[in-house]
């Protein structure tokens, strides 16, 4: 599945397809993404997250994390545009993050810029 195939579906459920042709959305919506799928990547693999630096590449987390890829996505993307669907998104994302399995692991947070020491 790409990245663009995961966004199709997390604007499916906020209700707004329209943002899959917006410039200035993919931005912030590949940052989102990207911060979602580095937790999730911690919990599968043990080497070195990169994040996608494009919609259109495969993302590579078992089909028992895309549940949470999906609504760990929307639960970020309501918080960056206002939505108020934002703590029904994060109940989801909190649910299906228990049935993906692994531990998660310290990692670096991507989307508020956190740099290694």
């Amino acid at each position: 599945m790409t990245g663009q195939s995961v966004l199709r579906q997390v604007y499916g459920l906020l209700e707004c397809p329209q943002r899959l042709t917006a410039e200035d959305g993919n931005e912030s919506a590949l940052a989102a993404l990207n911060q979602i799928y580095g937790d999730l990547w911690c919990r599968e693999h043990t080497t070195e997250f990169e994040p996608l630096p494009h919609l259109w590449q495969e993302v590579e987390v078992s089909w028992r994390c895309l549940p949470a890829l999906i609504y760990g996505t929307a639960a970020l993307l309501c918080v960056k545009e206002g939505q108020p669907a934002y703590d029904r998104f994060l109940e989801l994302y909190m649910r299906a993050l228990s049935h993906a399995g692994g531990l998660p692991r310290r990692r670096l947070d991507v989307q508020m810029g956190e740099v290694a020491e």
